[in-house]
C-alpha cells in the first residue's frame, strides 16, 4: 500500500468518524446517565454525585447552551420560527434545536472543501464550482433534516400519548365506578399509571391545582401545548360531569373504545403503505439480478 493510499484511507476514517459523532451528537436527545435510569427503574431517588463535578462537560454544556441561544435569538429574524409545540413534546430546548440546526449546516459546508481538499492530495482535481455547490447543497439539507427529525419523533410522541390515554380513559371510568368526583378520579388515575405520558398528566393537573384551575382546564392547556386533542375531549366529559353530576364511566369507556379503533386503523394504514413500499426496492433487486444474469451473454452477443 502506497503512503497516498494510506493517507486517502486514513482522512476518510478520520471524517466518517467525525461525520458520525457530529451526527449522533446533533441528532440524538441527551441521554440520561445510567445511574440515573436504574434508580428510576428501581422508584428510588436519583443518586446523588459525591466528589467535584467533571468541569470538561460542564464546559461543553455551556458552550452549547451559549451558541445555540446566539442561534435561536437570529432565526426568527432569517424568517425561521422553531415548532415550539413539537420541540416542547419531544424534550427539546429553542436553543438545542437552533443549535441543532445551525451545526449541522455548518457540517454541511464544511465537509465537502475537506473531502475536495482530501482528493487533492491523491491527484484528483474537481472544479472549484463542485466544493462551492456542493457544500451549499448539503448544508441545505441538514439545515433541514433537523426539521423533519423533529416532526417525526413529535408524530411518533402523540401516537403513544394516544395509547396511553386509552388506558388513562379506563382508569378514570374505573374511579367514577368507585363513586370518586372527577377531580379526585383524574388525579388518581394519572398517579396510577407508569410512564412519561401519565407524568405529563399529573404535572398538568398539579399545575391546575396550584393555580386555583379545575383540572380539565389543565388537561385542555396540555392538549394545547401537544397538540393531542383527544386530551381536551377527556376534559369536556369532566367538565360536564362536575357541572351536571352526569355518570361519564360509560362516555369514557365508549370514548377509550372508540380511540383504540381509531388507532388500530391509523397502524393498519402505516403497515399497508409500509408494505406498499418494500415492492420498489424488490423490483430494482429483481432487475438487478436480471441484468447480472443476462449480461454475459449480452456483451458476447456485442462482441460478436
Amino acid at each position: 500500500m502506497s503512503g497516498t493510499q494510506a493517507l486517502l484511507i486514513g482522512s476518510g476514517a478520520l471524517v466518517g468518524f467525525g461525520a458520525f459523532l457530529l451526527l449522533r451528537a446533533v441528532l440524538v436527545v441527551e441521554q440520561p446517565r445510567l445511574a440515573d435510569a436504574l434508580a428510576r427503574l428501581d422508584g428510588r431517588a436519583a443518586p446523588i454525585p459525591v466528589g467535584p463535578m467533571p468541569e470538561e462537560g460542564d464546559r461543553w454544556a455551556r458552550a452549547a447552551g451559549r451558541a445555540g441561544a446566539w442561534a435561536a435569538a437570529r432565526l426568527p429574524a432569517a424568517g425561521l420560527r422553531a415548532p415550539s409545540q413539537a420541540v416542547a413534546l419531544i424534550g427539546w430546548t429553542p436553543e438545542g434545536y437552533a443549535a441543532r440546526k445551525v451545526g449541522l449546516a455548518a457540517f454541511g459546508a464544511v465537509f465537502v472543501p475537506l473531502l475536495t481538499a482530501v482528493l487533492g492530495v491523491t491527484g484528483v482535481r474537481l472544479p472549484v464550482v463542485v466544493p462551492v455547490a456542493g457544500s451549499l447543497a448539503l448544508a441545505a439539507v441538514l439545515f433541514l433534516v433537523v426539521d423533519l427529525v423533529v416532526r417525526d419523533q413529535a408524530a411518533e410522541a402523540r401516537g403513544q400519548m394516544r395509547r396511553a390515554l386509552c388506558s388513562y380513559l379506563d382508569l378514570v371510568s374505573l374511579r367514577r365506578d368507585a363513586s370518586e368526583g372527577p377531580t379526585i378520579a383524574l388525579e388518581r388515575a394519572a398517579a396510577v399509571g407508569e410512564g412519561w405520558v401519565f407524568r405529563r398528566i399529573t404535572d398538568a393537573l398539579v399545575a391546575a391545582r396550584l393555580a386555583g384551575d379545575p383540572p380539565w382546564d389543565g388537561l385542555r392547556r396540555l392538549a394545547a401545548d401537544t397538540g393531542v386533542g383527544e386530551l381536551a375531549d377527556v376534559a369536556d366529559i369532566a367538565a360536564v360531569a362536575a357541572q351536571e353530576g352526569a355518570s361519564i364511566a360509560p362516555t369514557l369507556r365508549a370514548r377509550a373504545q372508540s380511540l383504540r379503533v381509531q388507532l388500530l386503523a391509523e397502524e393498519e394504514a402505516s403497515a399497508n403503505t409500509a408494505s406498499e413500499k418494500l415492492t420498489a426496492p424488490v423490483a430494482l433487486l429483481s432487475i438487478a439480478f436480471l441484468l447480472l444474469f443476462l449480461y454475459p451473454a449480452l456483451a458476447r452477443l456485442m462482441a460478436t
